[in-house]
């Protein structure tokens, strides 16, 4: 089996609501992102204009999967409504954030919204 490429990326594009209707799907997404050959995970929060806590629950599971992997995970772009939900619940400490995909991508800039 090769080895995972240090430098491979993968964006994973969330809905416009994350909750306990679509949680699970959500997870998925990620989850196969996180078990593919991406090093980085990025998820695009661009367009979710709401996330409740099943939805912070999938960002959770999924950073630990990701570090028991290796993965690292990034969130980008986040909306202020969902930015607050996420610094509320302490999800900010866990994952770095950043302003835009770009930036979570190569990793620049200061993290944080």
């Amino acid at each position: 089996m090769a080895e995972p490429d240090a430098t491979a990326s993968q964006v994973v594009v969330l809905p416009g609501h994350i909750d306990v209707t679509n949680a699970e799907r959500v997870a998925v997404q990620l989850m196969a992102a996180v078990g593919g050959d991406a090093r980085v995970v990025v998820a695009d929060l661009g367009a979710t204009g709401f996330c409740d806590s099943a939805g912070v629950q999938v960002l959770v599971q999924v950073s630990r999967r990701a570090n028991a992997r290796d993965v690292e995970v990034r969130l980008a772009a986040a909306r202020e409504p969902v930015l607050r939900i996420l610094e509320l619940m302490g999800v900010t400490r866990l994952l770095r954030l950043y302003t835009s995909v770009p930036e979570a991508l190569a990793g620049e800039g200061v993290p944080g919204a």
